[in-house]
């Protein structure tokens, strides 16, 4: 789509060009004028950066005030689709499926509403609606392919428990996208879960030159290590686990992972 030519910007810029050339003074009052008003009209870019940062330092609170003011000063999806993927994260279901059916059932751009969707797809799945998320997903998959749809939908196979087809469709996003660590993580853990542990420990031994940031990674390799005998390396990878904050859209819980540490702890326990 072709950039639409900035001709109000141009104009304004003769203006205050022109209105040096008349006077100084007035030129310095215009160019004030001009420089609030392209501050004002442009906040949302501020109040996103802002957000961004928030993020990063785990401000989630703050993130979410921003980006929801950004969302609301702008016309640009982009902002609104952060802000609705963090009220999910942050457990917000209501109000984030309410951004993500305001942004489908509007006139935004293609892109945008596959994202849309694919985040809403999320929501279903979080409010008990696998079957629903699922299906949406296979039909924005139908028309619009993503990284992050490969991973979101190859997840939700596994969780289903249709390993067959877990194990078929990861294999597919692998060929897709083959250094995405989420779509790593699912094919190894459908691997582990079928019973293939030596293609799943050639998974995750790719996944874990990548530094992966986020606990299923750890969880699930650390499995497959107490399968295969070695205890001390699973220990340590479901320890890692452990380090990181669960938010809402972790299957894992505390207990989950506390569980699996005391049971690989009293295995080595027995073994000295």
């Amino acid at each position: 789509m072709k950039k639409k030519f900035p001709v109000k910007l141009i104009f304004y810029i003769a203006v205050v060009f022109f209105s040096f050339l008349y006077n100084a003074t007035l030129g310095k009052v215009v160019l004030g004028v001009f420089i609030l008003y392209m501050l004002f009209s442009n906040r949302n870019i501020f109040y996103e950066i802002s957000a961004t940062k928030a993020y990063k330092n785990n401000q989630l609170e703050k993130a979410l005030g921003l980006f929801e003011k950004a969302a609301k000063t702008t016309q640009n999806p982009r902002p609104k689709i952060t802000y609705g993927y963090l009220l999910l994260k942050t457990g917000d279901i209501e109000k984030s499926s309410q951004v993500f059916k305001e942004m489908i059932d509007s006139d935004i751009d293609i892109d945008s509403k596959m994202k849309a969707k694919s985040n809403y797809a999320l929501v279903l799945w979080k409010s008990g609606d696998i079957d629903g998320a699922i299906n949406l997903l296979e039909e924005v998959l139908s028309e619009y392919t993503s990284t992050v749809v490969y991973g979101s939908l190859g997840y939700l196979y596994i969780l289903k428990g249709d390993l067959e087809k877990a194990v078929e469709f990861n294999e597919k996003a692998y060929n897709y996208n083959d250094s995405d660590p989420i779509i790593l993580d699912n094919l190894g853990n459908a691997y582990y879960l079928a019973g293939n542990l030596s293609k799943s420990e050639e998974m995750y031994k790719e996944l874990m030159k990548l530094n992966p940031q986020f606990p299923e990674a750890y969880y699930n390799y650390s499995l497959l290590l107490k399968k295969l005998g070695r205890f001390n390396e699973a220990l340590e990878n479901m320890k890692k686990a452990d380090n990181f904050n669960l938010s809402f859209l972790s299957n894992l819980t505390k207990s989950d992972i506390e569980k699996h540490i005391k049971e690989i702890e009293d295995i080595i326990a027995r073994e000295q």
